[in-house]
């Protein structure tokens, strides 16, 4: 049966101050707040609580990607926040979307209400493909599997709001832990046969910023995570990275608060860069889990070992930098073997699953 959305629910567009202490600040300190507030329950230790200092700097850089946001309304209340992401690429026709109500909300129509608004406004900026991610802590119970045929997430309120809405559950991303406080003797072991079969690569890292002999390989391997990363049936639009947009990044990061390392494999003879591996953490708590975003081995080179070896040379470099950080969390298709045999030889062990859906829309 079709949910409508309650009457007394409404969007209102969330202005991005110049500061988050200006008087037009109060929504967006309301969104941040909310924002945290629904992740600690959604996505648990995943969850990154940034300030609304540390989160402006993301929707004032919207040079590759607008950002489109709304606080959700129940009687002038506030009570979630959607948001729509557009990239700017040249020919771009997706765009992301992402719905959060507070738990005493769920089912009574706040997502439906955001839903159409967003997809309303996807169409009007000349987009045919919406996708949405969905996060899942409960590990069993029923299922919805995804197309490509590896992979499930709970049939909760989420899913079922978003088949109810058109879309289907394209992939499903693995979340996993490496506890760092136990021995990691099995990464001296990993390490030891990817260096003998990357012997023809060397392992280079680096901290935020990126050196500039660094940047147009970092930023040609970045590009290719839209083209050579697993994706199953999802439709994403190829992404253009250069060097002044690395460190249009890295400006950013930093102004946020992040620590990061990256670590890399070059090959040899021709001084490319063939592999990368990014981990981050944020704030003065380095207690805290560090979070691996993206990891890539290019199509050209691999059967190297490389994955294993820029994940194993940084895990052991990062313990130097920040080694009161306990916990690494990442995510990973269901479907991309090879990485996630790597992690599971690491010690990595399941934790929560995400959904990737997708709509045409029309």
């Amino acid at each position: 049966m079709t949910v409508r959305a309650d009457p007394r629910i409404a969007l209102t567009p969330i202005a991005v101050p110049d500061s988050v202490d200006g008087p037009d600040a109060a929504d967006f300190r309301t969104m941040v707040d909310l924002r945290d507030r629904i992740n600690r329950v959604v996505r648990g230790e995943q969850a990154i609580a940034l300030s609304a200092a540390q989160t402006l700097p993301a929707w004032h850089d919207q040079a590759d990607e607008e950002v489109h946001g709304f606080l959700i309304r129940a009687d002038g209340e506030p009570v979630g926040r959607a948001l729509l992401y557009i990239p700017l690429e040249e020919g771009s026709k997706v765009a992301e979307m992402r719905i959060e109500t507070l738990p005493e909300w769920w089912g009574r129509g706040g997502g439906r209400r955001a839903f159409e608004q967003l997809a309303a406004l996807a169409r009007a900026r000349g987009r045919t493909i919406l996708h949405g991610w969905t996060d899942h802590l409960q590990l069993d119970g029923h299922r919805v599997s995804a197309r490509t045929g590896w992979g499930s997430v709970p049939d909760d309120h989420t899913s079922r709001a978003l088949r109810s809405a058109g879309f289907t559950l394209e992939q499903v991303y693995r979340s996993s832990a490496l506890d760092l406080s136990r021995p990691l003797a099995r990464i001296d072991e990993i390490l030891a046969a990817a260096r003998v079969a990357a012997s023809d690569y060397r392992y280079v890292s680096w901290t935020l910023p990126t050196p500039e002999e660094h940047r147009a390989g970092y930023a040609w391997m970045k590009s290719r995570m839209s083209t050579d990363a697993p994706a199953g049936a999802m439709q994403f639009d190829e992404q253009t990275w250069d060097a002044e947009r690395i460190e249009r990044m890295d400006e950013r990061l930093i102004s946020q608060g992040y620590i990061g390392l990256i670590g890399a494999a070059q090959h040899i003879s021709t001084g490319e860069l063939s592999a990368f591996t990014e981990l981050y953490l944020i704030g003065d708590d380095h207690t805290a889990p560090t979070h691996q975003n993206d990891t890539l081995v290019l199509k050209e080179h691999r059967g190297h070992r490389l994955g294993a070896l820029v994940k194993g040379e940084t895990l052991l470099r990062w313990r130097e930098l920040v080694p009161t950080s306990t916990r690494i969390l990442t995510n990973n298709a269901e479907e991309n073997r090879p990485m996630l045999s790597i992690n599971e030889e690491m010690g990595f062990e399941p934790i929560a699953y995400g959904g990737m859906w997708q709509q045409t829309l029309t």
